[in-house]
């Protein structure tokens, strides 16, 4: 289905249509406005002072101890549909920026109903000549439920949920990942934060990674509450509610999303925006709070 530029923003104005309507609700007059930028800004200072400090402070025990750096196999996890050329550029950035290609093995859950099936089981026929990359056809019904039934089939040390829609930027950035994980105490929950170009950096991580015991603690990757949306979002809640978490800026990777550019609207994209999921999940999000808490509170102890 081929969209026109004008099709395109019109729905790019419907899908947001629920949410700013929400955002009004608490942006009424000037003051109210003024108050909350200054509650964000407040935010931002005090996450990018604990980043900081944070690291500082990871980064001097992790020389002063001596650690050594602890290479890991990492388990990349990309539900995908009808996006072939999109995973195409993924995994051709993969390849291309990866260190030791060999460590990492790459699951890949493609939907029955896909209708571009069988070009994806042909390119990843091609690809198995280069890399380690298992292909699932299952069909699940959200986001979170794909990335965990992946995770259940993966044998890494690093779960890293990735998306189709980006691309790896930094050369080397599986030998950088170790490194900021081998500053991490041994078998405790850990994330690390990336950078892939997000606004606010020390607010919200679009690609956070976890290891395995942050994984196994909790008993899933993606939490099932929602119908597609904030798996990143969730994650990042959890890390800086218990702090088990860095920030490594020197790692980037790159986002192609729809959200923010109309030039990758797709089917997929359509489908995820379908029914008013977004705004389900804001309410879902914002009844969540305590269990957000209980969770952490699993990772801190």
């Amino acid at each position: 289905m081929k969209i026109n530029q004008d099709e395109k923003k019109k729905i790019v104005e419907k899908q947001n249509l629920s949410y700013r309507k929400k955002v009004s609700k608490n942006n009424k007059n000037f003051l109210k406005s003024i108050l909350k930028e200054i509650k964000t800004s407040g935010k931002k200072l005090y996450w990018k002072s604990f980043f900081n400090i944070s690291y500082l402070h990871k980064s001097l025990l992790f020389l002063i101890l001596k650690k050594k750096i602890v290479t890991n196999k990492i388990s990349l996890l990309i539900p995908t549909r009808e996006r072939v050329l999109k995973f195409d550029r993924f995994i051709s950035s993969v390849i291309e920026n990866t260190q030791n290609i060999s460590r990492c093995e790459i699951l890949v859950l493609i939907d029955i109903d896909d209708p571009e099936k069988d070009k994806y089981f042909e390119l990843i026929d091609k690809l198995k000549e280069k890399i380690n990359i298992k292909i699932f056809n299952e069909t699940l019904s959200t986001h979170a439920k794909r990335n965990n039934f992946l995770a259940k089939q993966s044998s890494g040390q690093i779960l890293f949920p990735a998306n189709d829609d980006m691309i790896f930027v930094t050369k080397s950035w599986d030998y950088l990942l170790d490194i900021e994980f081998s500053k991490n105490l041994k078998n405790k929950p850990f994330c690390v934060w990336v950078n892939s170009g997000n606004k606010y950096p020390y607010l919200f991580c679009h690609f956070p990674i976890i290891n395995r015991s942050w994984y196994e603690t909790l008993g899933y990757v993606g939490c099932e509450l929602f119908h597609f949306w904030y798996l990143d979002t969730w994650i990042c809640d959890l890390a800086k509610r218990s702090k088990q978490f860095i920030y490594a800026s020197k790692i980037r990777f790159k986002e192609f999303n729809a959200q923010a550019n109309i030039d990758e609207f797709d089917n997929t994209y359509l489908r995820n925006i379908a029914d008013n999921k977004l705004e389900k999940d804001i309410e879902i999000w914002e009844k969540s709070i305590y269990q957000r808490i209980n969770e952490a509170n699993k990772l801190k102890n």
